[in-house]
This record gives C-alpha cells, structure tokens and sequence, in this order.
C-alpha cells in the first residue's frame, strides 16, 4: 500500500511539473489547473438523463465539484447539478477536442463503417501565438464547465487534464452512455488561406448515413444554430455558419443532440490573437451556455406546445347566436 501511494505522489508531482513547465513556456495560462483525485460520491441515487425519459444506468459516483481553476484527473468526470435546479436533469457532455498527444490507431468513421480514421489528433497550432489547440478547447471547457454548473446543469467532462488518450468513438460513446441531452465539442480551426476567419458550428446532414445519428438531426441543427448566434454575439467573433458533415466520427458515433464549436482559426492572425485572450475564453465560455439556454427553451416547446386558443366549433356557433 506505501509503494503505491510512493508511485502515485511521484507521478503527480513530475506531471505538474511537466504542465507547469509547458504552460510557462505557452506563455496562455493565467493558473495551473489542479490536479484533484478527490473522493468520489456515494450515491445509490437514479439519475435520468434526458429531462426524465426512463434509463436504466446508474451514475453513481458524480465527483465533487471543487469550484473555478480545479480539474480533475482521467476522463469520463460527472458533476450533478444543483439540487432543486430546474436544469438538474439536463446532461451536458462537454468534449475539449483533441489532447496532448494524437493516436495513429484507427478506428470506425460510423457503427459498421468500413472507412477506417486515426482515433484521435492532437489539433492545430496558432500560427502567430504558438497556443496548441487541445490546450485552448480545454481551457474554454473548463470554463463552460463552470458557467453550466452555475446554472444549475449536470455536466460531464471527457477531459480534464491533456494527457489523456481517448478516442474520438470512445468520446461519443461516453456522451451515449450518460444518454445526453447536448454533447457539445469544443474545437479551433485551421486552414491553409490564412484570411479565413470567423467561428462555425458543425453538425450531421439529414442525410447521414448512421441510424442513430441521423435521428437528431433536428436537434443537433437547432443546438448548432442557437450555440453558434449566442457565440458570436458575446465574443465578437465573425459569424460564418452551420455546417452539415458527415464524415466527423465523434458526431457519427452519437446517439444524443451533438454540435462541435469551431471557435475561429488558428491560422488567421485576428482570430489566434483573440483566443489567445482571458476575455475571449470567459465570453466563448458564456455564449455557448446562453446558446444551450435557448436550445432548451426550444426543448421544451416541442415537448408542451401550446395548446389551441381558438374557440371550437360549437362554442362560435353559440357566440355568433348571442
């Protein structure tokens, strides 16, 4: 037991080390993020995913919530809501895209698919700031983290930390798992013409090949359309628009609501300059909880719509005799 729990401190302290190290040299970070293998919750508690549509999975084992600038080791990480919160029962899976280091092993573009993709890249680099990608998206999730668990919402991370190796399948799979009601994937983009500039989001095509996915296509339009507007209106970023594709496997391996946030390009000097800031990360931290907001709205229209006002039949026929 002393060996291990040797091993364990060691280990923890040359990775802190190693991430403070790189940090510096990144020159983005304001903090480094915590490293917390805190207790887990006992819980015998049901939790329903899907605004309470019937699930068999117990999540036992949400992990305490340790406030703003914490972050919690390995992957898969469960915070359940505010107790008497409206929005305790909404699950979003939040996806800082990519991590420190990308795996070349393949894996299906889609359930049966025969088109074979590597698992998982490490993302693109700012080409005047030198930000890494994977340490932008999780500093932006982190922060969305915080934001969605002060308005009441479950929230699970696939990623806490950047050294973790998880694929892009396995990534959709956990969304599935916890059956949620938005899995949102953070990303930055880059492109050989470096004018490009500007935020999107992308989501699958009513055409999309994969059963599952194609039938949330309505959900993942009006997710990606609402994320996107709120996005753009907080961060000041240019508004490009919704991309429907079929070729991202993170989305085609997705049984829930799902768009990917692609915040601008890291390859235009504006754009990676302007990421590169602690008032862009708070404000893309809050349009994209503001765009979930009004999703959820929309949810529950189409579960209650309203109810008809116009008079019936028989009640105009008695008024027009008065």
């Amino acid at each position: 037991m002393l060996k291990k729990i040797v091993i364990r401190t060691v280990a923890l302290v040359a990775a802190v080390c190693i991430g403070a190290l790189s940090l510096s040299a990144c020159g983005v970070w304001n903090w480094l993020w915590e490293r917390d293998y805190g207790d887990t919750l006992g819980t015998d508690d049901l939790f329903i995913g899907n605004n309470g549509m019937e699930s068999e999975t117990r999540f036992e084992g949400a992990v305490p919530y340790e406030g703003v600038g914490s972050a919690h080791g390995g992957t898969d990480i469960y915070y359940l809501g505010k107790e008497g919160s409206p929005n305790q029962h909404r699950i979003i899976v939040i996806d800082p895209g990519h991590q420190i280091r990308g795996s070349s092993e393949k894996e299906p573009n889609g359930p049966g698919s025969e088109d074979m993709k590597a698992e998982v890249t490490w993302g693109a680099t700012g080409k005047y700031t030198g930000q890494t990608e994977y340490e932008l998206n999780l500093q932006v999730a982190l922060l969305l983290r915080d934001e969605l668990i002060k308005r009441g919402y479950s929230v699970v991370m696939i990623r806490e930390t950047n050294a973790v190796n998880i694929s892009n399948m396995e990534r959709a799979q956990i969304a599935n798992k916890y059956k949620a009601d938005a899995y949102v994937r953070i990303h930055a983009n880059g492109y050989d013409d470096e004018t490009m500039k500007g935020a999107m989001t992308i989501c699958q095509s009513r055409n999309n090949p994969y059963a599952d996915c194609v039938a949330h296509y309505e959900e993942s339009r009006k997710l990606s359309s609402y994320v996107l507007d709120h996005f753009c209106e907080q961060t000041g970023m240019t508004k490009l628009s919704v991309r429907e594709m079929d070729n991202m496997t993170g989305t085609n391996w997705s049984q829930v609501p799902t768009t990917i946030v692609e915040m601008g390009f890291l390859s235009n000097k504006l754009d990676d300059q302007l990421m590169l800031t602690e008032f862009f990360r708070y404000k893309a931290a809050s349009g994209i909880a503001d765009g979930l907001d009004q999703y959820f709205v929309w949810v529950e229209e189409q579960e209650n719509p309203a109810e008809d006002t116009l008079p019936d039949a028989d009640a105009a026929s008695s008024e027009s005799a008065q």
